[in-house]
């Protein structure tokens, strides 16, 4: 009843009822109508309006988007409408709603320009879509019933069992099971489920990406006729098949990729005429060609949406005799590919591009480490003289493209990656951070290209088709991120879309260079697919799509089919309306991959820590002050990126107290202060897998690493920050 009423107040067209008028609309007897009105009052902000008129909570019409909760209780939403800010959701304003479920939000307050902290809050009013239809958890007993432990640590209430399915007839203690949800109306409801799967004990090796798997509904195995119809594809593809091709066989093409890849979808060549000009070839594995539409292999592929790499495993989007045989790019095999060659001058600036079917063979198969060994005088790494000649002409192209890119507007913001080292068991034995090298960046450059120049000739001829669009931040982000920088004394240039570059060249250069690009990320929007060219702000590219890794990504795929139609002369393969469904659902394949992704690592990362305290190997590790809140502060480890909580009370004996906007806290006795950016030597103190949490304490005595100033002191630093202007604040 609860939602019959809140979907007939939230509909566009309603107007406000009296009661008894809503009671005849939705047929309801008036006495519950009645309590049900006020209730909805009470817990969901229905608002009731002079003459006992009923309208929809305020700040109707509602915004939708995925619900993402914290696990100390709060959420946020981020609406699927363009151009509206992220939405703080309290704990309280929730209501049944739980982490990943897609809902409906209206708007309580609005976020107040000039306070970090002041966001635009809102409250769940309606669920469309439950992620949480099954959940994954350790099963354990009462006295009196059986009951699942969420392995979701933003899922903070147990699930009462309601009973076990025939896949799961004899319930054990501490197994590793799944759980059908049953729906509820109101945050005050337990949540009840059916156990449909036993996974088996729960510490078991393997378990923990089991867990991940099953809670993210990732496919792991492949319809039977989707692996026949791949398997009818040889390797070796026949001459037959390069007829209305054109064949680079002759020309010196390589590919270069991470150490452990297993696919190979790209591979590069370079040449140059006698007046400077380069000719850039990027060859792409021409998945479409074995994946026709709609087939059963396509069929598969559009559901997964994207590979997905976990800390121990792939899960690929084709079938792995496609992936990792008949289209991988291997050296010294022919392969079907689609080509794209750009001419650029001696400035970089392109002059012109054309692409088409190709057949390619790879002459090497390189690593970026063994690249960048190359650039960096270490040693050749057994690459052929020819290939090493033409990797010095590509680092030179590359330079000037990614110089060229970066004083147009691109964002210079490198994430390192975090790589976990397995036993055969699954156990973590090291954590790697893997930072972005030139041999990295020049394949970016290149592929960026590509990209660019397929988005180009497809948004000339106006066909329908998929784009990658990144929206620039808004006011509230904006302004988010002034005051945070400022903080971090790195106001000099206030930021917005025409100084954010020359911001990001600033806060590399800052002693709390790592901290200040955490700020600018973090408040940057989300980039998303598109059924129409836009701005993608990161790349500073008005027009931008996703074409170079067909073997991973749904939406190059399809940008391959449009491509080939269009040099076809063909009709276009997807109407408009289409686009857009593919646009949304590749959107959200790939944001639920990247938190599979994120989780596995998470998971791996707290077991190596977990170990180490567990053989009293607790530090000391250094830290970088990241954050703060009401309990401490939040501390990532430099080498292995892994957060952890410092409380106040692991600090020395003080009253501390909080300045969000400074980002900073001061203790009131003996006026140590600890500012977001500083570095720290800590210690592990406990590891908490459930929460995915880490607690530390500090390694070296205070007055080594807290910084006491008194009022002079600080005069003394002001005086000092208004004779560096890289340092002003104001």
């Amino acid at each position: 009843m609860r939602k019959r009423i809140l979907d007939f107040v939230t509909r566009p067209d309603y107007r406000p009822l009296r009661q008894h008028e809503l009671a005849a609309a939705l047929d309801l007897p008036g006495p519950v109508l009645r309590r049900t009105l006020r209730a909805l009052e009470q817990e969901e902000g229905l608002v009731r309006l002079r003459k006992n008129r009923w309208a929809a909570p305020r700040g109707a019409p509602a915004l939708t988007g995925r619900l993402r909760v914290n696990v100390e209780g709060f959420g946020f939403v981020t609406p699927e409408q363009a151009g509206h800010p992220d939405i703080y959701i309290p704990a309280e304003s929730l209501g049944p709603a739980l982490d990943g479920d897609r809902v409906v939000v209206t708007l309580q307050a609005e976020g107040r320009p000039g306070s970090a902290q002041d966001r635009t809050r809102g409250r769940v009013v309606r669920i469309l879509d439950r992620r949480q239809e099954r959940l994954v958890g350790r099963l354990r007993r009462s006295a009196y019933y059986w009951y699942v432990i969420p392995d979701n640590p933003r899922i903070r209430e147990n699930v009462r069992v309601l009973g076990f399915s025939e896949k799961a007839p004899s319930p054990e203690e501490d197994h590793l099971v799944v759980v059908e949800m049953q729906p509820r109306e109101q945050a005050r409801e337990a949540l009840l489920g059916t156990v449909v799967e036993d996974l088996g004990p729960a510490d078991a090796p393997g378990a923990d990406m089991l867990s991940v798997m099953r809670s993210f509904d990732l496919r792991t195995n492949f319809p039977a006729e989707a692996l026949r119809q791949s398997a009818q594809h040889d390797p070796v593809p026949s001459p037959a098949l390069f007829a209305g091709r054109q064949d680079f066989r002759s020309l010196l093409v390589f590919t270069i990729d991470p150490e452990d890849a297993r696919d190979f979808d790209d591979a590069v060549s370079l040449a140059r005429d006698e007046a400077g000009r380069w000719r850039l070839g990027v060859h792409i594995a021409d998945v479409a060609h074995y994946v026709p539409a709609d087939s059963p292999v396509d069929l598969e592929a559009r559901r997964r949406g994207t590979s997905v790499y976990l800390a121990d495993r792939v899960i690929p989007m084709l079938p792995p005799h496609l992936t990792t045989e008949v289209c991988s790019l291997h050296p010294d095999r022919p392969r079907l590919t689609h080509s794209v060659f750009i001419a650029f001058d001696e400035h970089g600036a392109a002059l012109d591009s054309t692409t088409g079917p190709s057949v390619i063979q790879s002459a090497a198969r390189l690593n970026y480490d063994q690249v960048q060994a190359f650039f960096d005088g270490v040693r050749d790494g057994g690459i052929p003289p020819a290939v090493r000649a033409s990797l010095s002409e590509m680092r030179a192209l590359a330079r000037i493209l990614r110089q060229r890119r970066m004083k147009a507007g691109s964002l210079d913001l490198a994430v390192p990656e975090i790589r976990c080292i397995l036993d055969e068991r699954g156990r973590t034995t090291a954590v790697r951070k893997r930072e972005s090298s030139e041999a990295y960046q020049l394949i970016e450059e290149f592929m960026l290209a590509a990209n660019q120049a397929v988005a180009a000739r497809i948004a000339r001829q106006g066909v329908p088709s998929l784009y990658r669009i990144h929206d620039e931040p808004d006011a509230e982000q904006w302004e988010r991120m002034r005051i945070e920088l400022r903080a971090l004394g790195l106001a000099t240039v206030p930021p917005r879309k025409e100084s954010l570059p020359q911001l990001v060249r600033l806060a590399a250069a800052s002693p709390t260079s790592y901290t200040a690009q955490l700020v600018i990320l973090r408040n940057l929007k989300r980039a998303l697919y598109a059924p129409a060219p836009g701005l993608h702000f990161g790349l500073g590219f008005g027009c931008y799509t996703h074409f170079t890794s067909p073997i991973r990504r749904y939406p190059d795929l399809v940008v391959h089919r449009v491509l080939t139609t269009l040099e076809n002369r063909a009709p276009a393969p997807y109407p408009a309306e289409i686009t857009a469904r593919l646009a949304a659902h590749c959107s959200e394949t790939e944001w639920q991959a990247a938190e599979a992704e994120a989780e596995s690592v998470a998971r791996k990362r707290l077991d190596y820590f977990r170990d180490l305290l567990a053989r009293g190997e607790a530090g000391p590790f250094e830290g970088v002050v990241i954050g703060l809140n009401a309990r401490g502060l939040t501390i990532e480890l430099r080498d292995t990126l892994q957060r952890g909580g410092l409380p106040f009370s692991a600090l020395p004996d003080d009253h501390y107290v909080t300045d969000s906007d400074r980002m900073k806290v001061t203790g009131r006795r003996h006026r140590q202060v600890w500012r977001v950016g500083q570095t720290v030597q800590v210690l592990l103190a406990r590891v908490d897998v459930r929460r995915r949490a880490v607690g530390l304490s500090l390694a070296a005595p205070p007055a080594a690493q807290g910084r006491r100033r008194g009022k002079k002191a600080e005069r003394a630093r002001r005086r000092s920050v208004r004779g560096d202007p890289s340092l002003r604040s104001g």
